[in-house]
């Protein structure tokens, strides 16, 4: 991960107090978490449901947030559940919505108030509302409420109210009357309350699912948001908070009046976006925490916003996320719900994924329901029944990384798509002395660069680090690796891969199978193959239908017209040539997966021929198989024995050979292409050259060896495609080599 991006939590999870059921919201103050849900029971960490240390507690707890110890001295019963949890600016207090009617046996009607230094209830404060409290933001001096109430402090009021710190209900009046208020905020500046919730308008006006409303006369105030950002009727804004600088939020969508559900980020003067993150799964947090902003959902499709893929079916969701605070990019779109929101500012996913597991207390499938943080550290609620794998419900923490224990490490397992078993090592021998070792990445949840070391005989005496390197990898990409092992000693060998994470935590693999490979023997001329940087090279002398890549993995296949063992073109050197038909069936397509058409490089080949019918020794091609609808960058002998050099760049460009090349003859052909233009050597000299050709043209396809189609305006056509004759020591480079390394070839032949 780039160094300039912020560093997230651990998501070890922290020794925590459990509940039984549901944990709805939590607040912070100084090192003590308020907590309140829908739950009878809590225990100590590591303690089963059930067992003897569980104590009967009634939808309220506190603990330290420093070590995850339940605070004894603030004991309390709520006789519902409690639905959110907030502190007054100074920390003095903490407000307690919900359901409830009663608190300690005194009636409260659905809000109460706290003591934070003596953890007592506050006797003066004591409205009534007639309805369930959902959301609660206060000053000093004025408590604002929402929920689904008809009337607060014995005065008509629709879903909003406020009251006097000494609960004396105020005129503020505000009216969501045809939806829930779920959500609220002050801004900074304490002059207006930012409204989320259910309802479509707000006084009336049409604000879908969130509005400002001034602090003293509740009439709306303007707030560019919800002209792009509309949940309402079946879909809410349903979290609210602010960093001091700006205001953050989430949404869900479940229907008609819904069209978002990710977190964002709003200017508290007007209400504009500052980001939005257009991730598909109901969000239901959202916490800033230094220059990271924490996320709870349960998010499955964040493809807009370069974040992982929805499955098909849909098999994970992550429940826990963590951004930038600040934006980093745009959104895409329109995503695949039709909802659009291309180019507006996008904050930037950070590698951060906790491993929730799905709760059943609330009926609704879900995990961590609110996320808050303070003193170094984050702290999730919500139903979720096990953490890591591990049991923890209801409540979990983590820390910094400079004080975590920080001993998750990487796995290979929960991945999209998902694994059911470590992938394999296998190692194939693809040339004499050389084996190449494939294997399966790994991933970490809260390290995205992992460091691997590919070893050879691992444990025993003989044991050998071949590669060791770092890559960069996440849950959803998780790229096939090779290393090439060169002058490998005689005998069988295995291989095995530690893969570590920054902390030494740590992953081996599986061990591959045994393979021996031939003669360890490398000839100067595959050595300075090698030397000069080779992105494929086919040595064309196996057996069989596959023709190894030795240097990386673009195998190719041998079609029922490729002969193989035949003697090769390298003095003293045992590897094989193939031979080809000069028929349709007569060629390697090469490659698994289509790449780019190169606009530099060289490709180099060794033929022998006496055909008098011509045909391509060497190309690139739109198809691995067939013919190809695109062909270029291709080497063909025309039907009197001349080579050519063809590509296409607005219209066919070929260079070619004065003088003949089908005299039954190993010949060395190298063709390069780039900022010196299109060049053609041949046996180590240059023939010909075209200085104003510097690419080809533009498609994706797959180097082919033998034949493919070549039809068209192309000069000097042969009367076949597909050659007659021998082939050996094909190599590609992602570079125009020099004269001087392609005249060293021509020597290290032998020839």
């Amino acid at each position: 991960m780039s160094a300039s991006l912020p560093p997230t939590v651990s998501t070890d999870p922290l020794p925590t107090w459990q509940v039984t059921g549901v944990v709805w919201s939590q607040a912070v103050v100084g090192t003590t978490v308020y907590a309140t849900g829908s739950f009878t029971k809590a225990r100590p960490p590591g303690m089963w449901q059930g067992g003897p240390t569980e104590i009967s507690v009634s939808h309220l707890i506190a603990y330290d947030i420093r070590t995850g110890n339940r605070i004894s001295s603030f004991n309390h019963s709520l006789n519902a559940q409690g639905l959110v949890v907030t502190a007054s600016p100074d920390g003095s207090r903490i407000y307690v919505g919900g359901d409830f009617t009663a608190v300690d046996g005194l009636v409260r009607q659905h809000i109460a108030a706290f003591d934070t230094a003596t953890g007592g209830l506050v006797s003066s404060f004591a409205p009534v509302v007639n309805g369930q409290v959902k959301a609660i933001t206060a000053t000093s001096t004025t408590v604002y409420v929402g929920g689904s109430f008809q009337s607060a402090g014995g005065g008509a009021r629709k879903n909003l109210a406020s009251f006097t710190a000494s609960g004396q209900l105020t005129k503020w009046a505000p009216s969501a009357s045809d939806g829930y208020a779920y959500a609220l905020v002050l801004t900074p500046d304490r002059t207006k309350v930012v409204v989320g919730g259910q309802f479509a308008t707000l006084n009336a006006a049409p604000v879908y699912g969130m509005g400002a409303v001034d602090a003293i006369t509740g009439a709306n105030r303007p707030w560019a948001a919800n002209a792009v950002i509309k949940d309402s009727g079946h879909g809410a804004i349903n979290s609210l908070t602010s960093d001091g600088t700006y205001v953050y939020g989430s949404g869900y969508a479940f229907g008609t009046g819904g069209t978002f559900e990710g977190a964002f980020s709003l200017n508290p003067s007007d209400g504009s976006i500052r980001w939005l993150e257009d991730c598909h799964g109901d969000t239901y947090d959202v916490e800033p925490v230094g220059q990271v902003a924490y996320t709870v959902s349960h998010s499955h499709d964040c493809t807009m916003v370069g974040g992982f893929p929805d499955t098909n079916p849909r098999t994970r969701w992550q429940h826990a996320g963590a951004w930038t605070r600040y934006p980093s990019g745009v959104n895409n779109g329109p995503d695949s719900f039709g909802w659009n929101y291309k180019n507006q500012p996008a904050p930037k996913m950070l590698h951060w994924y906790p491993n929730l597991g799905i709760g059943t207390a609330t009926g609704q499938y879900q995990a961590a329901w609110n996320v808050a943080g303070g003193a170094g550290y984050v702290v999730l609620g919500g139903e979720f029944p096990t953490v890591n794998g591990k049991a923890q419900q209801g409540l979990t923490r983590y820390a910094t990384k400079d004080t975590a224990p920080n001993k998750v490490g990487p796995t290979y397992a929960d991945t999209v798509p998902v694994r059911s078993a470590a992938p394999a090592t296998s190692a194939v021998a693809v040339a004499p002395g050389t084996v190449r070792v494939s294997f399966g990445a790994a991933w970490d949840l809260d390290n995205q660069r992992l460091t691997y070391q590919v070893y050879r005989d691992r444990g025993a005496a003989g044991q050998a680090l071949i590669k060791s390197f770092t890559l960069d990898s996440n849950f959803w990409t998780l790229p096939n690796q090779f290393v090439t092992d060169s002058g490998v000693p005689a005998g069988a060998h295995t291989y095995q891969v530690r893969i570590s994470d920054p902390f030494g935590n740590q992953l081996l693999s599986p061990v591959s199978n045994s393979v021996t490979p031939a003669s360890t023997t490398i000839s100067a001329y595959a050595g300075r193959v090698r030397l000069d940087g080779a992105s494929h090279y086919w040595r064309l002398g196996e057996s069989g239908t596959t023709v190894y890549d030795s240097i990386a993995t673009a195998d190719g296949t041998a079609q029922s017209g490729v002969g193989r063992r035949a003697a090769g073109a390298i003095v003293g050197d045992s590897d094989a040539a193939s031979t080809f038909s000069g028929t349709t069936a007569g060629y390697v397509g090469t490659g698994s997966s289509a790449a780019q058409g190169p606009d530099t490089f060289t490709v180099e080949a060794w033929f022998k021929t006496t055909t008098t019918r011509g045909g391509k020794l060497v190309g690139f091609g739109s198809a691995k198989t067939g013919s190809s609808g695109s062909y270029d960058r291709q080497v063909y002998l025309s039907n009197t024995g001349r080579l050519n050099f063809g590509v296409y760049s607005g219209a066919a460009k070929v260079i070619s050979t004065p003088t003949a090349y089908n005299d039954g003859r190993w010949h060395l052909v190298t063709a390069t292409l780039g900022a010196r233009g299109q060049e053609l050597y041949v046996d180590g000299g240059l023939i010909a050259r075209n200085v104003t050709i510097t690419a080809g043209q533009r498609y994706s396809g797959y180097w082919r060896i033998g034949g493919d189609n070549l039809t068209g305006t192309w000069p000097n056509l042969p009367s076949s495609a597909y050659v007659s004759g021998t082939i050996d020591e094909v190599a590609t480079y992602p570079t125009q080599l020099s004269a001087t390394a392609i005249t060293a070839h021509r020597s290290n032949s032998g020839r």
